[in-house]
């Protein structure tokens, strides 16, 4: 695990917290040791119960790579993920 992608994830949780987006929720995708995606928490500000911060995150890296599959990336995220998130 990169420690920078880890302090990524964690400075987008503060921000959310600050900005009152949703909580401390955040995740970042890495693929080739580059940041593709970040994604946060928005499940009360879009009234969408599936807007987790994971979630958000990975629609954000299959548009960015133009595909569903997301072979080859890392997700590192601020809290254990929930069963919808791990499964």
């Amino acid at each position: 695990m990169s420690e920078q992608f880890m302090q990524r994830a964690i400075a987008l949780a503060i921000e959310n917290v600050n900005l009152r987006g949703g909580g401390p929720f955040a995740a970042v995708i890495v693929k080739s040791g580059r940041i593709i995606a970040e994604g946060t928490n928005r499940v009360t500000s879009m009234n969408d119960p599936t807007a987790h911060a994971e979630i958000m995150a990975i629609r954000e890296a299959c548009r960015s790579v133009r595909e569903f599959q997301l072979t080859g990336c890392d997700l590192y995220a601020t809290c254990e993920p929930c069963p919808m998130c791990l499964g």
